[in-house]
């Protein structure tokens, strides 16, 4: 047995259920190497970016999980347990200029996995579901307009089913921006209902709600 070996082993197992896939998980905490990666996530403007290197820490520090095939929300939390377990349960936020601590146990989730049609006209039909992280890794940015194309999975044209996988991102971008201004509507409904982490925060003796990919990380 090689002395990496022997020190992986000696780490500490925790173990969490994820909130939505309900699937129980074993990690170990962060690791030196990991110090790098974490202040990207910690630092970095583009969120995106921050994303993909806190999926690239989850995968080393977890066994026997596909993590590409979790939604955004269990990967995030499951991060947070394994920082939980690696320096201490207390998130520093900052809010408005205003330094804010946060514990992670407060942290909650709001919405569930979707499935949903959209009818445009009579002969064009959408089909949503809630983006796993496989396809979150593809977009450019989280922003609106990225989102929506993560989550359409086929479109249906007089019932001819094209799957989206086989569209090019651009023929997606040209779809989106080309759908009734009334479709884009039922759109932002589907996005508003994503799953997605929230908590409240104390900020002037207001009652402050936090949500949304990595803003518990990277909130401003």
């Amino acid at each position: 047995m090689t002395v990496l070996k022997m020190i992986r082993e000696s780490f500490p197992k925790y173990k969490c259920v994820l909130p939505i896939c309900k699937k129980e998980v074993y990690f170990t905490p962060f690791k030196i190497k990991d110090a790098k990666n974490i202040a990207i996530i910690l630092q970095e403007q583009n969120k995106h970016l921050a994303f993909s290197t806190m999926i690239d820490i989850i995968k080393e520090n977890t066994e026997n999980l596909n993590v590409t095939e979790l939604t955004g929300l269990d990967a995030e939390y499951l991060f947070l347990q394994i920082r939980s377990k690696s320096v201490d349960e207390n998130l520093n936020l900052i809010f408005n200029n205003q330094k804010v601590q946060l514990n992670i146990n407060d942290i909650t989730f709001s919405g569930q996995i979707q499935e949903k049609t959209i009818s445009v006209g009579s002969d064009i039909v959408l089909s949503l579901k809630t983006p796993k992280v496989k396809q979150l890794l593809k977009l450019k940015s989280f922003d609106k307009n990225e989102l929506m194309k993560a989550s359409i999975q086929s479109v249906s044209i007089k019932n001819e089913v094209y799957e989206c996988n086989k569209f090019l991102t651009d023929e997606l971008k040209e779809i989106l921006e080309n759908l009734p201004l009334k479709v884009g509507n039922k759109f932002e409904e589907f996005l508003n209902s994503e799953p997605q982490l929230c908590a409240l925060i104390d900020i002037n003796n207001e009652k402050k709600k936090v949500t949304g990919i990595l803003n518990f990380f990277t909130y401003r």
